[in-house]
């Protein structure tokens, strides 16, 4: 079995090329505008996150992008569109003993939604944990009522593989969290 690429060496790579406008590029502290800040306390934005139980602060927003670029268990990227910060996503936790990690993933800036930017952020993401991580398999959860992210995952050839019943509380209501998977040899179907 192949070794997992040091997760230091994927994340000195400068920049991922999703389309010929938008590039996944390793956060920096410096990145932390008050739009990102902005987007992780809207509740629009991160109504189908556990993000929305809590506020966020520049520091807090700071702090969270300095530990995820010093963990060795996470590779945490931004969505950049003509270089401007539009989203992030992330591998993470990333198990080096079953070769597993979960994908999650979020476009803050609503200009950019429905534009298929997450759906080709999870295909290039994916790629990056299978060829160059050498994961075998990538998991991902979400809240049933999520029927944009169950969309992107689904055309990302993500299969559903559970369903935990009235796990979560969204608006008041309990719903089901979906948990759907991609092993290795299904990339590129």
């Amino acid at each position: 079995m192949s070794e997992i690429t040091p997760l230091s060496r994927a994340k000195e790579i400068a920049k991922w090329i999703v389309t010929d406008k938008i590039s996944l590029q390793p956060l920096r502290v410096e990145d932390i505008t008050q739009n990102y800040v902005d987007w992780m306390n809207d509740g629009e934005i991160i109504q189908f996150t556990e993000q929305r139980f809590s506020q966020t602060t520049q520091e807090d927003a700071k702090k969270f992008i300095h530990d995820m670029a010093n963990n060795a268990h996470s590779l945490y990227l931004g969505i950049f569109a003509s270089g401007q910060h539009i989203g992030s996503i992330k591998l993470g936790r990333i198990n080096p003993h079953h070769k597993t990690a979960d994908i999650s993933y979020i476009i803050g800036n609503k200009k950019y939604w429905g534009k298929g930017v997450a759906s080709k952020a999870i295909e290039v993401m994916a790629e990056i944990g299978f060829a160059q991580l050498g994961l075998e398999k990538i998991t991902a959860g979400v809240y049933e009522t999520n029927a944009g992210s169950i969309r992107v995952l689904e055309k990302n050839g993500f299969i559903c593989e559970g369903r935990t019943r009235s796990q979560f509380i969204v608006n008041g209501q309990r719903v089901d969290g979906l948990i759907y998977g991609k092993l290795r040899p299904e990339q590129g179907r």
